[in-house]
């Protein structure tokens, strides 16, 4: 048999380092949930509209569920492409008013079989240094030749093209996963038609926060005929699960016959359509929603601001508390846990060494006094950590 005492050995080295990762089990109950038994005020979901548990949703999966069956019995090009998976597309397109739409499973995948379609050997990518790790796997996968950027730095780009000219694409995120940052989205739009480029937009973090209806970031700023391609995911702010890519039906007719992820996967449970469905119309009857999730994060920030804490250039519900080394973001979350609060750590790869962080994800089910609270909670871990120091 093989040796398992390498993978043991690397495990607890991780372990020391703090960089070991655990699955924890959880139970929802609206804004909260439940761990080992402790109620924790929920501050790690991507749950950002609080729509995971609305009733319209679970009554839309029950309804498709009912109709077309639990399961879509196959991929898309064979058995999988049930009448549902039209409807859903029609009413994405009809969201984000673009002409065709098409349903991924996940925005991992939507990403990876997006970069490999569009790009190989003979194709430039230029992406941001802190896009998702989905976009870099898609790019090692497809063998195109990888040119990274400054983050959210025009300037850098621009160099990058001038230094790499041809046929490329550009790859950002508008809101940016573990910064909330945003992307300068009108100096790309520019640097895509001033070279010849594609530009590439996901909006996995800004659909139904920002914009016209939830539209995202690329709406909000009027670039939509601007931006080549547009991929948002379905299982955060709307609650449900899945992703989906806008474009030019040629490029969506290009993705159905050349993204692998997309070809070789079973087709998506149809009651999760049925939730999306549903979810989009409340995106168009309950604007209060995406409102209130932004005031939150700017109510946070300035409460966190005013208490010295480095909140990046945060600008959206997602608030990054940079604490510096891994040890400190373990010992954070852990304290606040022992409070009362489910705050997730964030440790290299998924940030760069240096920058370990809290990552705290408000949403409408989160009052006021919860973001006083938690940070009073966070004021005592750093009042403890320097009775130890």
């Amino acid at each position: 048999m093989y040796s398992l005492e390498p993978f043991r050995k690397q495990l607890a080295e991780r372990k020391a380092d703090h960089l070991l990762r655990e699955i924890p089990p959880l139970t929802p109950e609206g804004p909260w949930v439940y761990r080992e038994g402790i109620r924790l005020l929920n501050f790690a979901s991507n749950d950002y509209l609080d729509l995971a548990r609305h009733p319209s949703l679970a009554a839309g999966a029950a309804a498709a569920a009912a109709k077309w069956g639990t399961g879509s019995t196959g991929s898309r090009l064979l058995t999988g492409s049930l009448g549902i998976f039209a409807e859903t597309e029609a009413k994405l397109a009809q969201w984000k008013q673009r002409p065709r739409a098409l349903y991924c499973n996940n925005g991992y995948a939507a990403n990876l079989g997006l970069v490999t379609a569009l790009a190989d050997s003979t194709t430039q990518l230029f992406f941001d240094r802190l896009n998702h790790a989905s976009l870099y796997d898609g790019a090692r996968m497809s063998g195109a030749p990888l040119q990274r950027f400054r983050h959210n730095d025009p300037e850098d780009l621009e160099r990058l093209l001038k230094a790499h000219p041809g046929k490329g694409w550009i790859f950002t995120e508008s809101v940016f996963s573990m910064d909330g940052d945003l992307a300068p989205l009108r100096d790309y739009a520019q640097l895509s038609r001033k070279y010849s480029v594609g530009l590439v937009v996901d909006e996995a973090h800004a659909d139904g926060i920002f914009g016209p209806e939830g539209r995202g970031l690329v709406h909000a700023l009027g670039l939509e005929n601007d931006v080549d391609v547009v991929m948002g995911t379905l299982g955060k702010a709307l609650g449900c699960a899945g992703a989906a890519i806008w474009a030019d039906p040629v490029l969506l007719d290009w993705l159905i016959n050349n993204s692998r992820s997309f070809i070789y996967s079973t087709a998506q449970s149809p009651a999760v359509l049925g939730a999306v469905q549903n979810a989009l119309e409340i995106l168009h009857l309950e604007p209060e929603r995406r409102t209130l999730a932004l005031q939150r994060g700017t109510e946070l920030r300035n409460i966190l601001h005013s208490e010295g804490f480095d909140t990046l250039q945060s600008q959206s519900q997602i608030v990054p508390v940079v604490l510096g080394d891994n040890a400190r973001a373990v010992s954070a979350s852990q304290f606040l846990a022992r409070q009362g609060y489910w705050v997730a750590p964030i440790r290299q790869p998924t940030v760069p060494a240096g920058t370990a962080r809290l990552r705290i994800n408000v949403n409408p089910g989160h009052s006021f006094e919860d973001l006083q609270n938690l940070v009073a909670a966070l004021l005592k871990w750093r009042q403890s950590e320097s009775h130890f120091l």
